[in-house]
């Protein structure tokens, strides 16, 4: 009996190593729930010291540099953005890292890389695109495009781990298209896609994958 089942342990022991050689598994669901809840303060901060309609742009026809405190805003903006992103790249880095560590694992392997580099494009040039065009076009413009760009990364790079991934990536693209058609709410669509969506999707990630 047990010969009989041999074959099909090694093919599952086969399809186990070539998974790990071509996939990033040591992505922790922690990592999401971090990078949501951090991503929920800077939306609160930014919610009480921007006024609404700065942020919002009035609609599509002003800018930030359309309002007398615009370049105040645009520095509050970037110092907020910015320490949310560091806070959330930090907490992913140290999860992912302690579950790749009890796993066994090592946390940089060559599909790491690749993974990084195909996240990397698309953000990269999403940087560059909001800070190219920021005070020229309207503020939720602005906003919409960090949640696209950041869904298209993830997609790019979904491919090089889980492939729950490449789904919040798509959320991440159609909440970003919603912010551009409805700007009175770009605060909250920026909230829900860099919050909501990764508290959701983190939590689901622990509980399936104990980690």
């Amino acid at each position: 009996m047990e010969q009989q089942n041999q074959p099909l342990e090694d093919i599952k022991i086969i399809k186990k190593i070539m998974e790990e050689s071509s996939r990033f598994l040591s992505l922790s669901g922690l990592s999401g729930v971090s990078a949501g809840l951090f991503a929920i303060a800077g939306a609160v901060v930014a919610k009480l010291i921007i006024p609404s309609s700065v942020i919002t742009g009035e609609g599509y026809g002003e800018s930030f540099s359309a309002s007398p405190e615009g370049g105040q805003v645009l520095r509050f903006l970037i110092t907020d953005a910015a320490v949310v992103l560091i806070l959330a790249l930090a907490s992913a880095f140290f999860f992912s890292w302690r579950k790749a560590k009890r796993d066994g694992k090592s946390i940089w392997t060559p599909v790491t890389k690749r993974m990084f580099m195909n996240l990397a494009i698309p953000l990269a040039t999403g940087g560059l695109f909001i800070i190219i065009t920021l005070g020229r076009i309207p503020g939720n413009v602005s906003a919409a495009a960090t949640l696209i760009f950041y869904g298209l990364a993830l997609v790019n790079g979904g491919k090089f781990t889980l492939g729950e991934i490449y789904w919040l990536g798509v959320a991440e693209v159609i909440t970003g298209l919603v912010c551009l058609l409805i700007p009175g709410h770009t605060l909250l669509l920026w909230a829900f896609g860099f919050g909501i969506l990764h508290i959701v999707y983190g939590l689901f990630m622990y509980i399936r994958y104990k980690g």
